[in-house]
Parts: C-alpha cells; sequence; structure tokens
C-alpha cells in the first residue's frame, strides 16, 4: 500500500451497446500530447477515391488509407500515383474480394471454398501487383466484407494468424467500438462505419473516443455527395478541421503509422501495464500468474506499475486469474507479496473451483520488500481454470498485502 501511482482508469466505451470495462494503466502517450488518433480509411479502390476522395483530403494535409483491390484500380492509375505521391496509404484488399458464398456475388469466390494457403497467395500475389502499379509494398490489410474465416462447417479456419503473419495490421468492418491501444491485436483492428453519416453523427463517437485515450479507425468506401456506401465530403471537411483544430487534441495519421507507433510504445512499456489475459504453462512447465494479467476487482485495488504489484488491497477487493493448461495436473502454489508489519496478519483466501487454500498474510520487512513462500497445492483441470484470491475476512482499516504474483510448479509425484 505504497503512495499511489497516478493513473487514470481507462474505460472502453462500447458506443452501440453501452457497456464498459476498466484497465488500471497510465493513460496510453499519444505523440505531442494528444488525446487519441483517428485514421481514416477506404475499401475496394473506388473510382472516387483519388479524386475527389484524396483531393479534397490533400487540402486539410490529412493522409488516410487506402485499401485495394488491384484490378479496380487500373482504369485510372495515374490518380492512384497522385495518392501515393500525396502520402496516402496503400494497404492491401485482397485480389478477389472474397466474401461468404452468402451473398450471391460473391459464390464464384466464397471464403467457404478457400483455404488458407489459397489465401496466402492471393494475398502474396496482391502486394506483388499492388507494388507492380503503384511502387509501393502494403503492409496492412483490411478482410473484405470484414469476414476473417475460410473453409465451411467442420473445415472452418480463421486466417488472422495469416494477417498476423504477413502484414503490420489487419482491419476489420462494423465494429462497434474504437480500438484500445494497450489490448488491441493488430491483426483484429475494429473499423467502424463512415459511409453515409454526418460529422454531427460521428462526433459523439470522436469525443468518447478521446475522452479513453483511444484510437478510432473509420472505413468508408466511396467519397461524393450521395448514394450507398458513401463516405460524404462534407463529413470529411468537418471532420478534417475539428481534427486539424490543436484544441481538440486529435492526432489524424494513416493505419499503418499509428499501429507501427502503437506497437512501438507496448514494446517500450512491456512488463508495465495491466492487461488481462490467460496465461499458459512456460517451457519448464511453471504457470507464471503475474499481477500484469490479473484482473484486480473492487472498490480500492490498484495495479501499481511501478512495483509490478497490486496494492490498496481491502477487504472487498480481489484478483482474478484465469489460464488454460493442456492436461490435469496438480500444483504447488507460490505466492509473492509484500506488507508492512503493522498491517500483517490478515487472512487471506486463494480459490479455484471448489478448492481453497486459506492463509495468514505474514510480515515481509515493509511494504517495499516482497517476499516468495509456497501457501499451498492445487489440482487443475485440463483447458480452463480461474484462480481467485481475496481477503478471508471483513476489515476496516488498513490493506491486505500488496500482490505481486503467483507461481504454480508442477508437484513432484
Amino acid at each position: 500500500m505504497k503512495s499511489i501511482f497516478s493513473v487514470s482508469a481507462i474505460i472502453i466505451v462500447l458506443v452501440f451497446g453501452g457497456l464498459s470495462a476498466s484497465a488500471q494503466n497510465p493513460d496510453f502517450p499519444w505523440p505531442e500530447g494528444k488525446k487519441m488518433a483517428i485514421s481514416l480509411s477506404f475499401d475496394d479502390a473506388r473510382g472516387s477515391n483519388p479524386d475527389p476522395g484524396a483531393t479534397l483530403l490533400n487540402e486539410y494535409g490529412v493522409k488516410a488509407t487506402f485499401y485495394v483491390v488491384p484490378a479496380s484500380m487500373e482504369s485510372d492509375i495515374e490518380g492512384w500515383k497522385m495518392v501515393v505521391e500525396t502520402g496516402h496509404e496503400i494497404g492491401n484488399h485482397s485480389l478477389y474480394h472474397p466474401c461468404s458464398g452468402n451473398f450471391a456475388w460473391s459464390r464464384d469466390r466464397a471464403l467457404e471454398d478457400y483455404t488458407i494457403a489459397r489465401m496466402r497467395k492471393e494475398l502474396s500475389d496482391t502486394n506483388d501487383e499492388v507494388e507492380r502499379l503503384l511502387g509501393v509494398r502494403p503492409e496492412v490489410f483490411a478482410y473484405p466484407c470484414g469476414l476473417s474465416f475460410v473453409g465451411k462447417g467442420e473445415e472452418t479456419q480463421s486466417y488472422v494468424p495469416l494477417i498476423s503473419e504477413m502484414f503490420l495490421s489487419g482491419r476489420g468492418w462494423l465494429d462497434e467500438a474504437p480500438v484500445d491501444p494497450y489490448y488491441a491485436d493488430m491483426a483484429q483492428l475494429t473499423g467502424m462505419k463512415m459511409d453515409n453519416m454526418s460529422f454531427e453523427e460521428i462526433l459523439p463517437i470522436i469525443e468518447a473516443a478521446s475522452e479513453n485515450r483511444q484510437w478510432l479507425v473509420l472505413a468508408g468506401h466511396e467519397n461524393g455527395t450521395e448514394g450507398n456506401q458513401t463516405t460524404y465530403l462534407s463529413m470529411l471537411r468537418k471532420l478534417s478541421e475539428y481534427a486539424n483544430d490543436p484544441a481538440n487534441g486529435i492526432w489524424i495519421a494513416p493505419v499503418g503509422t499509428v499501429a507501427k507507433y502503437v506497437k512501438e510504445k507496448r514494446t517500450a512499456m512491456e512488463g508495465n501495464l495491466n492487461i488481462p489475459g490467460i496465461s499458459k504453462p512456460a517451457a519448464n512447465g511453471n504457470i507464471y500468474l503475474t499481477s500484469e494479467k490479473g484482473r484486480g476487482i473492487g472498490p480500492d485495488i490498484q495495479y501499481m506499475p511501478e512495483w509490478n504489484a497490486f496494492g490498496w488491497f481491502m477487504a472487498k477487493d480481489r484478483v482474478e486469474w484465469d489460464m488454460n493448461l493442456p492436461k490435469k495436473g496438480s500444483y504447488e502454489v507460490w505466492m509473492e507479496w509484500s506488507v508492512s508489519d503493522e498491517e500483517a496478519g490478515k487472512p487471506f483466501l486463494l480459490t479455484s473451483g471448489d478448492q481453497t487454500i486459506k492463509g495468514v498474510i505474514k510480515p515481509s520487512g515493509s511494504w517495499e520488500t516482497f517476499q516468495k513462500i509456497k501457501i499451498g497445492e492445487l489440482t487443475l483441470d485440463e483447458d480452463f481454470n480461474r484462480i481467485v484470491v481475496a481477503s478471508g475476512q471483513e476489515f476496516d482499516k488498513g490493506a491486505l498485502m500488496d500482490l505481486k504474483a503467483l507461481t504454480l510448479v508442477p508437484a513432484k509425484k
């Protein structure tokens, strides 16, 4: 329970669902003190993208990402060369735009008939063709129709791992929330619709993303004044003016530019972020349940990145860890914690399913001194398991402990 690290809860607003979840991390460090990032993106290489689309954006110095199908560019190669020369990003949107055969127009290139190998070849061929036509090789990808599977029934497979391997990022379509820069899978960036929407309709989404320091990736198609799947020029003008106003704290840049920045920052901050996730056994068989991957739940508990531990652990707080195990096994449970002599002596409970380990938090020497001891054993099932650490009784003053980690060591037979 050391002096509290200055953190702000980052609220992930699911704009259409009204739900939220919190993470205890510092505000994401956008460049030059900006509050958020916006990326404009357009799919299919529509004829209106170079002009008036890119032409309008160039008036404001705004650069976008254009995810292209190479064959669609051939009627206006000079226009597309202008798009590249003026600093916009070209992304891969596949060779033939395969979608589900549920769409009659896609029946001859149905994703249900694809394999991972076929998709890999076509995406590579797309990169080659874009490079031949425009002299640039795409680093980013957008899923046609927002669909990320190949095959059908029992043979269905995700091709997200392929995109993760081949590209810096992959963008979806018709998603319901901006990108959380701390958590997002770069191969599954959320793309939110901007077609057929006014600036006034999009502004609340921008404001919510700004408040929560998120990355808003907007996705559209045509550029014009009317028509289906059209991002209105009037909206783009207002959005560009709004983004260019320093008072609004917006960094507007292509998807690839923002993705590289986010990856660099996440790498630099690795080990100091609380991003709950599934833990798996390490190569030595141990399972390391670090505070970075735990979920702190309760009114007072805080993740403290300077100590890589959960502090302000009060009676109504708890920490949860989730695991996936390849097989059932028994494990010794080692806990790493700290507590002052004055606060020591409170009971704790560790539970997993119907198993419970009870103990008392012994003195570690100080809040700054961490100790690690074996507290008991558990038998964990194959596949999903959850471990919960909580107080063993109610108390009004002081704190339970600062909890750094659990280590599960395979029990000797």
